[in-house]
This record gives C-alpha cells, sequence and structure tokens, in this order.
C-alpha cells in the first residue's frame, strides 16, 4: 500500500477514459486488492475483545492489534490524504474509508485518528459525496443507465460514495 504512485496514475483527473484506463492498471488493481485484504484482516483480527475464545487466534490477536494496527491505519490514511490533491483508485478509496471507519472503534488507532479526522470529512470524504461532471455527463446522455448503476448491486459495491 505504500508503494509510490506513478505521476501519470496520480494526479487529479475529471475525464472519464482517463478514470477508466486508470483503474484498469494494474497498480490500482494491486493497491485496491492490498487495501481489502488488510481491511479484511484488521476486521477480523485488530479487536481481541471479538475474536475466538481459542488461545491461539487470541494470541495472534493481541499481537496484531499491538504491531499492525496503527501502521494500517498510517497507510489507509496515506490513501485517504492523496485523495485531496489527485487521483486514488476506487476500489482503494473505498477499503480505505471502511478501514478508517472502522478504525474509530478501537483506542489505539482512535488516538491516531483524532488529528486528522475534520481534514478526512472536509477534505475527502464530503467531495466523494459530490456529483461530478462525470455524473452530470452520463445522466444527460444515458439517465436510464444511470439510474439503474447507481442502484445496481454489482456496481455499487466497491465505489466510494457509496
Amino acid at each position: 500500500m505504500d508503494l509510490p504512485c506513478p505521476p501519470d496514475l496520480a494526479s487529479a483527473t475529471e475525464d472519464p477514459q482517463e478514470i477508466e484506463r486508470r483503474e484498469k492498471h494494474i497498480f490500482w488493481k494491486i493497491k485496491g486488492i492490498t487495501t481489502k485484504l488488510t481491511y479484511r484482516a484488521f476486521v477480523k483480527y485488530g479487536n481481541p475483545s471479538i475474536v475466538e475464545e481459542k488461545p491461539e487466534i487470541k494470541a495472534f490477536s493481541n499481537r496484531f492489534s499491538l504491531n499492525f494496527n496503527v501502521p494500517l491505519l498510517e497507510s489507509h490514511l496515506s490513501l485517504l490524504l492523496a485523495r485531496r490533491a489527485g487521483y486514488v483508485g476506487a476500489k482503494a478509496l473505498n477499503y480505505a474509508i471502511k478501514f478508517t471507519s472502522a478504525s474509530t472503534k478501537l483506542q489505539n488507532t482512535m488516538e491516531k485518528l483524532k488529528p486528522f479526522v475534520d481534514v478526512i470529512l472536509h477534505d475527502t470524504v464530503v467531495p466523494i459525496l459530490y456529483v461530478t461532471s462525470r455524473d452530470l455527463t452520463q445522466f444527460e446522455t444515458e439517465p436510464v443507465e444511470y439510474i439503474r448503476a447507481q442502484y445496481d448491486f454489482t456496481e455499487t459495491l466497491f465505489q466510494p460514495k457509496n
């Protein structure tokens, strides 16, 4: 997740063809898979109080929580904050938001998150909810498809807006 993004894939863009090209690029696919895997591991093992009572799983969860919760949060936060000035793939951004949301439930990660809450909300999450020129263009050219895509579960699964 911390691998630096090539400049041609990180610059801000509103061009639908360019966004589609970037989403298909292997770099953003790998970042999306990585953020998904780390999010799922965090949800499953990041909170020792909710894991199974098996001693080996409890011990693993304790080590995971102590050693990886905060570094993983920092990596996910760097993706979220990169969204302010540049482009971040939809799947990677979606799981970074989910990870950050799940981090609010734990004390050690919430302590790290507190200074960034305003920036995350005002500069990253709220602007994602805005209607973009891409949305307007699609609505004007194909209104039925636009509305269908908004309610299609398979389309909306990895969209940060949802």
